[in-house]
């Protein structure tokens, strides 16, 4: 039997990807391509992003919470979920960056059952352990162009990065035998975006993924030691030393291992608008990802995502910028969104299902906007009867000045 300390979506291939999660950033809420931060501007599809008014410096900031239905151990971790800056150049093209996570790979695994042997005339109790941390970051460059009053294009260039440790522990009643590796990724993913005004208060989005680099890493196994002074490290910490020295051996050769992850996939969306302060919205989307997943790196539930499917629906009530009522500064944002995730022995699939409420408020005449976005949902897995509880809180604050503007003399 194991123990999972952090979420069990985190022990499937590379880890937890944040997309597979409800929100990603306080501003959008739980939609993607949909606009919700302003009636006409979603920030994570940058073919809206021409909409926008003034350039904008988004932070979003993440707080989760996991937990099994029929336990109390909980777990909790809280990062800065999205930054972005975009600047738009005269109502018809723009320009953007954004850095966010992209897996979170911290998981520790430990064997609950503690094998008993003899040898050399002595009882030796083993127990196993693993525990992996790190992750990979997508820092992004993106832009739009408006082609006609119902067309606009945007695209993004994104490059993962990120590096992730590994430790595999054997315990011998007291002293620890470790094996420790390191693994360095890169790649590149391309997602081009489109928007279209089907009316004028009608209007359909699409974007489209694809691996320009498939994610690739290089690995490297460290030598085998005896952690003698219990830090976990191969280092001549005091008062012990670990065994052998470190300076008397070396790693093994570098190896590169290609196709860790390369997703390709589509996502459609639709916002009818109510009124001139409300909209409702649909989306739908499908990735698959093609990696084929080295033996060398090591899985805890030996298993990965596939292919995500993901359908949401999503009511925005948008503030007025003009009104001096302090209850016309503030937006309202709730949504609903599923998830099912296919496993690679395609026999087996995970589901989710929740909802987010979201609040913000405009401030300053340019429009800057503080946002706070709460998420429920449940996470069924085919191996155990008792389901995931998923919360997140988001934060965020979007700050608003005039660029490419030109500013009357004094």
């Amino acid at each position: 039997s194991i123990g999972l300390a952090q979420g069990r979506m985190n022990a499937f291939g590379l880890g937890h990807y944040y997309h597979n999660q409800g929100i990603r950033n306080a501003a959008d809420g739980i939609t993607n391509l949909t606009p919700s931060f302003q009636d006409n501007v979603s920030l994570s599809n940058p073919s809206t992003w021409h909409n926008l008014d003034f350039t904008y410096l988004s932070l979003s900031y993440s707080g989760n919470n996991n937990s099994m239905s029929n336990s109390t151990l909980l777990n909790g971790y809280s990062s800065l979920s999205n930054a972005v800056w975009i600047v738009p150049i005269k109502s018809k093209s723009s320009l953007g960056i954004s850095l966010a996570p992209y897996s979170d790979q911290r998981i520790s695994v430990t064997d609950q059952d503690t094998a008993v042997f003899h040898a050399f005339d002595d009882t030796l109790n083993v127990a196993r352990s693993f525990d992996r941390s790190g992750g990979i970051m997508s820092f992004k460059v993106g832009s739009s162009y408006l082609l006609s009053d119902v067309l606009s294009l945007g695209m993004t260039f994104n490059i993962l990065f990120g590096s992730a440790r590994q430790n595999e522990v054997m315990n011998f009643g007291g002293s620890a035998v470790v094996q420790s590796s390191r693994m360095r990724f890169y790649g590149i993913l391309n997602e081009f975006f489109i928007s279209i005004s089907l009316r004028d208060n009608l209007k359909a989005f699409s974007s489209y993924t694809y691996s320009m680099k498939p994610l690739e890493g290089v690995y490297e196994e460290k030598h085998l030691f005896d952690d003698a002074n219990g830090n976990g490290y191969h280092d001549f910490y005091t008062p012990y030393y670990d065994f052998p020295f470190p300076d008397s051996v070396s790693a093994e050769p570098e190896v590169r291992l290609a196709n860790l992850h390369s997703p390709i996939g589509y996502n459609l969306g639709l916002s009818q608008f109510i009124n001139t302060r409300t909209s409702i919205a649909f989306e739908f989307g499908v990735i698959n990802d093609d990696a084929e997943i080295s033996d060398r790196v090591y899985i805890p539930l030996d298993n990965w995502i596939t292919r995500t499917n993901t359908a949401h629906i999503s009511f925005s009530r948008y503030p007025n910028d003009l009104s001096l009522n302090l209850s016309d500064k503030l937006s309202f944002k709730f949504g609903l969104t599923y998830y099912n995730h296919i496993l690679n022995d395609q026999t087996s699939s995970i589901t989710e299902v929740g909802g987010s409420l979201g609040l913000g408020f405009i401030f300053k005449p340019v429009g800057n906007q503080i946002d706070i976005n709460y998420y429920l949902g449940t996470r069924e897995y085919p191996d155990i009867a008792d389901a995931e509880l998923v919360q997140q809180v988001q934060v965020g604050i979007s700050l608003a000045d005039l660029w490419f503007v030109k500013r009357r003399q004094k």
